[in-house]
This record gives structure tokens, sequence and C-alpha cells, in this order.
């Protein structure tokens, strides 16, 4: 494995990252090695908003890696937003004469008869994939390899990444060499590797507040049970601080790094940026204002969800929109009137939250690659003559 890594690319709705790293273990724990930013103009749910500028942001982000690694990237996994991504659910079941040992190709067919959608003419399918089984009719499961049992039932993700996306970043790969693309959801990644970052059985609802853009998604088991986007992240609170207190937006984004939403503040207070002072109660009830719609979006998309979700599913709230605002989470939580739990990490490599998407999809790859790395060692030592 010395050699060998896996790179993802991210598209983040400020910001491009790529990524290089290397497998720890087959559970999906890595390492980082390299890492390439670059700024970009982002996007909505039809469209690039810098479409001419697109070309060069992936590419400064890829070269800053290739140069790192000293070596140039052939193959990648790339992470499609929640807005050029579509989800949806979809049950099947398998009936057997007597007990049978499950397979993988058992879960192959269950995910097969499960794939009933037909979508439009913009959208490509991705891979299907299993969330949970029942065996039985009665035992619950996350893996059903290995399991024994007259009837074998599985609830099964699809997702669907739109044409446009394909066909503006597909291009670009290709004329710098590189052909070999995996296209992955990026919120069933995030998500996925969250719960299991955090050792969340059953369901967690992730919640990542961008700059522009916040993604809301349900996990449950291994996979996407819904997942929904809306134009309104942490962008807009310098702007409204602009417009309500009539602040430059540099000077407005120098006070969001002054601001305690946890404080008392009472009339007299101020925040003092650069020797200015800043009535601390109108600043606050203009970010605190703009959460509650944030948490007005949250609840919105949830009532598209035809899951019932149970009361006492975690809430959990990353990206690097509220994360970062001190009493961000907690007047989020005082919104949706639920708890919110921050996404952390002990490993320093893997503890930004505004990477959190770039981390689910390299712990995506890694379990992706991780059948065809035994496939491919088992080559290298066929054609050195070893038995």
């Amino acid at each position: 494995m010395k050699n060998e890594f896996v790179t993802i690319l991210d598209f983040g709705s400020g910001k491009i990252t790529c990524m290089a790293a290397t497998k720890v273990s087959d559970n999906g724990e890595f390492v980082i090695k390299a890492v390439g930013q670059s700024s970009y103009g982002g996007f909505d749910d039809k469209e690039w908003y810098e479409p001419d500028l697109l070309a060069g942001a992936v590419n400064q982000a890829i070269s800053q890696v290739e140069n790192k690694m000293k070596c140039s990237v052939k193959e990648i996994y790339v992470g499609v937003p929640g807005a050029f991504c579509a989800n949806a659910t979809s049950e099947a079941s398998l009936t057997f004469h007597s007990k049978k040992k499950m397979d993988a190709d058992d879960v192959a067919e269950i995910v097969q008869k499960a794939d009933i959608f037909k979508p439009n003419d913009d959208l490509i399918p991705m891979k299907g994939k299993p969330i949970y089984y029942l065996l039985d009719g009665i035992i619950h499961t996350d893996e059903a390899v290995g399991a024994i049992g007259n009837k074998l039932t599985g609830l099964v993700s699809f997702s669907f990444m739109k044409k446009y996306f394909r066909n503006t970043v597909a291009p670009i790969l290709s004329d710098r060499g590189i052909n070999k693309i995996h296209y992955v959801n990026g919120c069933e990644a995030q998500a996925i590797y969250i719960s299991n970052a955090l050792l969340k059985s059953g369901y967690s609802i992730i919640i990542d507040v961008g700059h522009i853009t916040t993604n809301v998604m349900l996990c449950g088991g291994n996979g996407l049970l819904f997942q929904r986007t809306f134009a309104l992240g942490s962008g807009y609170f310098a702007g409204d601080l602009c417009q309500v207190l009539g602040l430059d937006f540099n000077f407005a984004s120098m006070l969001l790094e002054k601001i305690n939403l946890n404080l008392e503040v009472r009339q007299g207070d101020a925040y003092t940026v650069n020797g200015r002072m800043v009535d601390a109660v109108q600043t606050n009830e203009v970010v605190r204002a703009r959460i509650a719609q944030i948490a007005e979006y949250v609840m919105k998309s949830f009532s598209a969800c035809d899951k019932q979700i149970p009361a006492d599913t975690p809430v959990i709230l990353t990206g690097g929109g509220l994360t970062y605002l001190r009493g961000g989470a907690d007047a989020l939580a005082q919104e949706l009137q639920k708890p919110v739990r921050l996404y952390h990490s002990v490993n320093p490599q893997t503890n930004r939250n505004e990477y959190t998407s770039s981390y689910g999809l390299i712990f995506e790859a890694i379990r992706d690659n991780k059948n065809k790395g035994g496939l491919l060692a088992m080559f290298r030592k066929f054609r050195k003559g070893d038995n």
C-alpha cells in the first residue's frame, strides 16, 4: 500500500477540495497525504454560478495534490453535491423453499429487484445501496451475507445524478487525463461517514450548513434514507449585518468572529472590532433571525420525508457554517427544539467540520477499493510467478 492512494474531488458551495489518502484498515480508516483547494463561484440547483471559471478551479485543486504526491492522478472519486443529486428508497424480498445461508448474489438480487425507478432524461442512476435487512420478517440486521433464513427483505437506497453535473465535470477531468471517474452521492457518503465516526447505529439526522447551501440528510443503517438541499447558509450572516447595521462586508465578516450567541447580552453591551464598537444585542438578534430561518427550512425539508423518524433520533451538525460560530449549534437546537450535537473526531486529521464531506468521499473510496485491492494484489503476485 506504500504507493497506493485514493483521490477525491469535493465541490463545496464556496471552494473545491481535492484530497489524496491511503487506507489504514478495511473499516474505512485512512491517512490524508495531500490536500489541494481552490475558491470558485459555487452553484445552485440548476447550474454553476461561474461556469467559465470551473475548469481552472478544478485543475488548480488537483494540481496541488499531484505536486505534493509527485505523481499524476488517473482515477478519482467525485462527490456530487446535493443540489445535483436525487435520492429514493425501495424495498424488495427474496423467499426460499428452505433455510439457506445468504451470500453476495442474494444481496445483488435484492438491489436489482428494488430498482423500480425510471429516472427522467435529466438524471443518471448511480449504484443502489442496501440500508438494512429483515430476516424472516423479524430479525433486523445491517449485514445479510452469512445470515440464515427463509426470507430476506432489504431496504435499498438509490441515488441519481443530474446529467448537467457529469456533462460539465467529466470533460474537465478527461482533458487532464483522468478517465476513470467514480461519481458518488456526496450527501450519502458524508452521512454514512459521520454516523460511523460517531458510532451512531439506527437513524441519525445530519445537517451540513455551508456557505451558501445547506444539506439535510437522514441516515439509517448503511445508507441514505432522505436528503434535501436548500440555498441558505452562513454566507448570509455577513450580508444581513451589512443590511441591518449599515456595515461594510469585510467589517461584518470580522464581526462574526467575535459573536457569541451564548452570551446574555443586555442593552449597552457591544462587540469591539478594530477599535469600533457594535451593539451586541442587535448583532445577535440579526444572526439569530437567520439561524431561525435555516431551522425553518430544515423542518420544511423533512415535511417531504415519508419515513417515520423516531423522536430520539440524534441531530448532528457539521459543515463550515454554524459549527464555528460560537453558540451557533445551541441557537439551532433552540429553534428546532431538539438537542444538536457537533461532529467531532479525536483524530486531528479528520476534526474539521468544513471537510466532513471530503472525509465521507475518502471513506467511500476506501470501502469501494477494499475488494479491488485484494484482486489487484493477487494479480501482481501471479504476474511475479508467486504461487
